[in-house]
């Protein structure tokens, strides 16, 4: 039998066994009790509505379950424990609203009236909501299984669950590029001695305004969302994923970097050695003395990207001239660049080469203008773009 049918969070015993437990909240409590002669599944319930879902769905395609035992911490905003032996006593109204039931939203929404009826028919609830004592608890298990309960014999045909009806949508879609959000951008790092993540928050004049330290990426979201500083959706979601990545370096100590992969300090070294070293980029008056077909490696604010692979911009000169500069001057040089799925992207995506992104290109001259992209860095972040020189 290809049992349980729902994923959740359990473990399973004997599928033959007549006792399923309910931990509530105390998922310690899953794995020994699982073990215990008698017991078919032991899993944790959190939720008032799609926990109780899974709970009823797996029960009803087990006849030999025949008794669910509640145990452990109840939530007090959620519920379950109350709400699941409300549902045993009482049911369901015609909208799935489980009678007498106290938990947050208790509704089965995804559940055939057949298979409610036929998990009240099924089980003997026996509430012990607050024993957290195994032994206790593998006790009472025994003391159910000694009534020798049958498997319960087959009533009225339940139709399955048809599942719940999400539409499909595709991944990915365009973003704003962020240095249009008009609260300003952030920079990420990791400050390890005291393990601590480091945002830093600059004004969209570049300015430095804000800076906050955390140790969960959650938190540090939830902070930066009440003082107000992200304006975009994108934006959010963009954080959210950085914050989640640098908390996980300082979990699991590795090395992390704004807007690249996460990776040990040996996948660092063996990845750095394999790339080319980058060089200066070039000005308008070295480009202009390139031929077609010429390696180089320039810097360029897109202007408009008229058809996927296609990006049309400005060069941007180096205020130094050295092989990491940060600050450019905006030329009046047009440059062109194309690019394919071979071309390799860092610090950031293919949703990020859009107009108003400065990036970093290194490949080959094609035309006086164009470059045929090897390699792109996103330097939208982080790179000061200044006026043309006066």
């Amino acid at each position: 039998m290809s049992w349980p049918e729902i994923e959740g969070t359990y473990v399973v015993g004997d599928p033959a066994a007549p006792v399923a437990v309910c931990v509530l909240t105390s998922t310690e409590l899953m794995a020994p009790l699982a073990a215990a002669p008698g017991v078919a599944i032991a899993g944790e319930v959190q939720t008032a509505n799609l926990g109780l879902e899974r709970i009823v769905l797996n029960v009803v395609a087990n006849p030999a379950i025949r008794f669910l035992l509640v145990c452990g911490r109840e939530s007090r905003l959620f519920r379950p424990g109350q709400s699941l032996a409300a549902l045993v006593e009482n049911g369901v109204d015609e909208t799935g609203q489980v009678r007498g039931a106290q938990g947050h939203e208790p509704v089965l929404r995804s559940v055939p009236e057949g298979s409610v009826r036929r998990f009240r028919e099924q089980v003997e609830l026996v509430d012990w909501t607050g024993e957290l004592d195994v032994d206790e608890l593998c006790r009472r298990v025994e003391s159910l299984v000694r009534r020798s309960p049958t498997a319960l014999a087959p009533g009225e045909e339940v139709p399955a669950a048809p599942g719940p009806a999400f539409a499909l949508i595709a991944p990915g879609g365009r973003r704003e590029p962020l240095r249009y959000d008009p609260k300003g951008y952030f920079v990420i790092s990791v400050d390890r001695p005291v393990s601590q993540i480091v945002v830093r928050h600059h004004l969209p004049d570049h300015a430095p305004a804000h800076e906050m330290r955390g140790r969960t990426g959650s938190s540090i979201l939830l902070g930066l969302i009440r003082e107000r500083l992200v304006s975009q959706l994108s934006h959010a979601g963009y954080l959210g994923a950085e914050l989640a990545k640098a908390e996980a370096a300082l979990r699991l100590g590795l090395r992390y970097a704004q807007d690249r992969p996460l990776r040990s300090d040996a996948a660092e070294g063996d990845a750095a050695a394999a790339r080319p070293p980058m060089t200066a980029p070039v000005d308008a008056e070295h480009l202009a003395r390139c031929r077609p077909g010429s390696e180089v490696e320039l810097v360029l604010v897109v202007r408009e990207a008229p058809e996927p692979g296609r990006l049309h911009g400005v060069l941007l000169e180096p205020v130094e001239p050295c092989a990491g500069p940060r600050s450019f001057w905006v030329s009046d040089r047009p440059v062109r660049a194309s690019w394919d799925a071979e071309t390799r992207i860092a610090m950031g995506g293919q949703d990020d080469l859009t107009a108003g992104a400065v990036l970093r290109v290194r490949g080959r001259l094609h035309e006086a203008d164009l470059v045929t992209a090897d390699a792109i860095a996103v330097l939208t972040n982080v790179a000061t773009v200044l006026p043309a020189r006066g």
